[in-house]
């Protein structure tokens, strides 16, 4: 049998992008969020990836009522926009302690 092997040439920007796109698939990771003017709602993966939470600390943040979120037939759902501005509040709030 012959060898029938398949030289392919990629720009180094090419193969970055395959590379990231071949992890982002093998660990089913969605894209960041990038920011803009609109405000999407989130499901508790999505909400705990744009704060750096774990989706476990989400859960009792929701339950003692300390994060913005709204439960629409069970679901919980957490806006952006609300998030965000969270986030900036507490940290302001702990710079002022200092």
């Amino acid at each position: 049998m012959m060898d029938t092997t398949v030289l392919i040439s990629l720009s180094g920007q090419q193969l970055h992008e395959l590379i990231e796109s071949s992890v982002r698939k093998a660990l089913q990771v969605q894209p960041v969020l990038k920011p803009d003017d609109t405000d999407t709602l989130l499901d508790t993966k999505e909400a705990a990836q744009l704060i750096k939470y774990k989706e476990t600390s989400i859960y009792g943040l929701v339950k003692r009522k300390k994060i913005p979120f709204c439960k629409i037939e069970g679901k919980l759902l957490f806006s952006r926009q609300k998030l965000l501005e969270w986030v900036a509040k507490g940290q302001n709030e702990i710079s002022g302690k200092l």
